[in-house]
């Protein structure tokens, strides 16, 4: 995907005491299949169609960038097929009982944002203050920690932010219909917190 996923929508639902900023990403409209599962014998389809904005998000901001100039962990890890330990940024393309299939994408603002879109030649400075760059689109099987907790808006509205396990959340996405970017932190080799980054 080479433009920057709106998915993301981004402004993050952390559970940590982060603080949005102002976002802008291309974005692209089209759906995703979310596989969700709550037993790990049966499996539901659906497709869902990836949010954007420009508008402005109101809430949490990511963390601070690493040497590649992305927020969080960067999005350079290495490892084709997994990710170290760290805090990473992308989309839930599918989930299973134990298992998420993560997209993994760039997350930049401020300076990062400008020099990022400028070098992709889209809108530079960004709107909203943010960028989201997704060339790659190779995703992961990441294993989900049987504790893992997710921070996420049910109604997409900012002001619905609930924490959820992991097995509640991929069960009730798929009746929402679309999905946020979301950060993952991931903790010996697993998954163990997963925040929705909010935009409107």
């Amino acid at each position: 995907m080479a433009a920057v996923l709106g998915l993301a929508l981004l402004a993050s639902c952390t559970g940590t005491a982060e603080t949005t900023e102002p976002s802008a990403v291309t974005s692209s409209t089209s759906p995703v299949a979310i596989s969700t599962s709550t037993s790990v014998a049966s499996t539901t389809s659906t497709s869902l169609p990836i949010t954007t904005s420009t508008s402005p998000p109101a809430t949490s901001s990511p963390p601070s960038a690493p040497g590649d100039g992305a927020s969080g962990s960067g999005c350079s890890p290495g490892d084709a097929n997994s990710l170290p330990e760290g805090e990473w940024f992308g989309f839930v393309l599918a989930t299973s009982a134990t298992v998420i299939e993560f997209d993994l994408a760039c997350w930049f603002t401020g300076q990062a944002a400008i020099d990022a879109s400028a070098e992709d030649d889209e809108e530079s400075p960004p709107p909203n203050d943010y960028y989201v760059r997704n060339e790659n689109p190779q995703t992961r099987s990441l294993a989900v920690s049987s504790e893992a907790e997710v921070t996420w808006y049910p109604t997409a509205d900012p002001t619905s932010e609930t924490v959820v396990t992991f097995q509640e959340w991929a069960a009730a996405v798929v009746g929402r219909g679309f999905m946020f970017g979301v950060w993952l932190d991931v903790i010996d080799g697993e998954v163990l917190e997963i925040r929705e980054q909010w935009v409107p």
